[in-house]
């Protein structure tokens, strides 16, 4: 039987958002401590990941540090699982 870890629920959501490598990935789903997102082609992703979401319509940016606890590759894609340990909330000019 499956045992769920998740402290949060998570809600599927597609946003943009930059690592800090400069790629661009996709969420799939994100909740207050931590999210999913995908980025094309097969990458070896392991440790902390720095990115960035910008929601223009908010006139917000989110930046995070976050801690890589599940890399999953199917299909040309690279799924990431992160548990967020620094999130920051900025107003964009």
């Amino acid at each position: 039987m499956f045992t769920e870890h998740r402290l949060d629920p998570r809600e599927r959501l597609a946003l943009l958002l930059r690592l800090r490598d400069g790629a661009h990935a996709v969420t799939r789903d994100i909740s207050a401590s931590g999210l999913f997102f995908e980025v094309a082609g097969e990458h070896e992703l392991a440790g902390l990941v720095d990115f960035e979401m910008q929601v223009p319509e908010l006139k917000v940016k989110f930046t995070a540090v976050g801690q890589i606890v599940r890399v999953e590759h199917r299909f040309g894609v690279t799924g990431v699982a992160v548990k967020l340990l620094s999130p920051r909330l900025e107003p964009i000019d």
